[in-house]
């Protein structure tokens, strides 16, 4: 039924229930003044008239259900409409950044781009597009491209989505340890002041980067783009690993490394007391037990924030957790053999995240509270950079960001260590 055809059946289904109820209201004034002879039929003809208008109300709400339907119908074909001519003019540009040619002529461009500067690459591609009639845009890369970095972060799914994110470059954290309550005077008493316990620093911020050289024979082999497309991908994952491994046990380097992460403090190398706790576990036993699970349980009960957990641990142990059996022998786990996966777990109520750098970690596992690790500096979606040295006949590509990070909650994370 139309859209017309619809509003026209309501407009009578509610004339008709107007009437109805009129006479009702005119039944029961009767029926206030009826004798006990006249009674028992006028109550039959508002029972009659009751039901006729319960069926009214019905109708008229299901035929508003399906005119609210055609409605939302409407609008929203009205903005598809609107989308789709806003997009005509630029539909063939968009189809030619989407496709593969897109890429394997910009990997093209790439290599016979020999000692020019990325700005002037920038603007002979620019000058290619427009031959392909594409203008207007304010992306003019290739999107297999960008999609090869982009979608590493877009799609990203870890401890990042754990952290609060500063945009500030430098930022000060103050902890205050001890919990004040107002308190009631009484006259002629003195009054007792609040006590304080402040700690504060300050988290910075430093380069961290990723980057590869292309030779220039290798990028002129790759006459699909596929090697090309390949190792951007491969950057994006690289830095988002590196920023994961800081955050969680640290880069690996000695302190006085040169590619050392510096400004980006990991949990388990912190040191400042206020900020987390520790708790021994029996990670090696063969079978957990009520044993792991109640360290766990009074590891998570010594963090200060309220909210969500997050586990960080290595594979064996995610699965040995989902495989833990109760003193009658029952998986304390409701999906004990559900697969162990790369983008998060729920096991025994808490998000528990596997990475192969746990593997051998001092701390079998590493606990911390939802958003209280910050993150500060530019987002993990890092800037990139691409330029060609004509000396070694290589090109450059990077993706830095400048970022620091460090736990700024009181009591926000526990390090589990091996129960000796």
């Amino acid at each position: 039924m139309g859209l017309k055809e619809l509003y026209e059946l309501l407009k009578g289904i509610q004339a008709n229930k107007a009437v109805k109820t009129k006479q009702l209201e005119d039944l029961q004034i009767k029926v206030k003044a009826a004798t006990d002879e006249d009674l028992e039929s006028l109550k039959s003809k508002v029972d009659a008239l009751s039901d006729e208008i319960d069926g009214l109300i019905t109708e008229e709400t299901d035929v508003q259900g399906q005119i609210d339907e055609a409605d939302e119908s409407l609008k929203s074909l009205s903005k598809e409409l609107e989308k789709a001519k806003q997009k005509e003019k630029g539909t063939k540009n968009m189809d030619y950044l989407k496709s593969k040619e897109a890429a394997i002529e910009y990997a093209k461009m790439l290599v016979d781009n020999q000692g020019k500067s990325n700005k002037d690459m920038q603007e002979q591609w620019s000058e290619h597009l427009k031959s392909k009639g594409v203008t207007g845009l304010d992306n003019l890369l290739p999107e297999p491209v960008l999609l090869a970095i982009q979608e590493e972060f877009k799609d990203y799914q870890g401890v990042l989505n754990h952290v609060t994110k500063d945009p500030r470059y430098s930022a000060k954290v103050v902890l205050q340890s001890v919990q004040n309550f107002a308190q009631g005077h009484k006259k002629g008493t003195t009054k007792k002041n609040a006590n304080f316990a402040y700690t504060s620093f300050t988290i910075n911020a430093a380069t961290v980067y990723i980057k590869v050289d292309f030779d220039y024979a290798d990028l002129k082999k790759d006459t699909t783009g596929r090697y090309f497309n390949y190792a951007m991908q491969q950057l994006a994952k690289g830095f988002i690993r590196a920023v994961e491994r800081a955050i969680v046990i640290g880069d690996g380097l000695d302190a006085g490394a040169d590619d050392k992460i510096t400004e980006i403090k990991s949990i388990a190398e912190e040191t400042e007391a206020k900020l987390f706790d520790t708790v021994e576990i029996d990670s090696d036993a063969l079978v957990y037990t009520n044993e792991q699970i109640e360290a766990i349980t009074a590891g998570i009960d010594k963090l200060y924030p309220l909210g969500d957990t997050i586990l960080v641990t290595t594979k064996a142990v995610a699965r040995k957790l989902k495989l833990a059996k109760d003193t009658d022998g029952k998986y304390l786990d409701p999906q004990p053999f559900a697969p162990i996966s790369q983008t998060g777990n729920n096991i025994l109520g808490y998000t528990v995240y596997v990475y192969d750098f746990m593997n051998g970690a001092d701390n079998p596992i590493i606990a911390f509270a939802d958003k209280a690790y910050a993150l500060i500096g530019d987002s993990v979606a890092a800037d990139k950079f691409d330029e060609y040295d004509v000396t070694v006949n290589k090109r450059d590509i990077e993706l830095a960001s400048v970022m620091g990070g460090r736990l700024a909650e009181y009591k926000s994370a526990i390090k589990f260590t091996e129960k000796i």
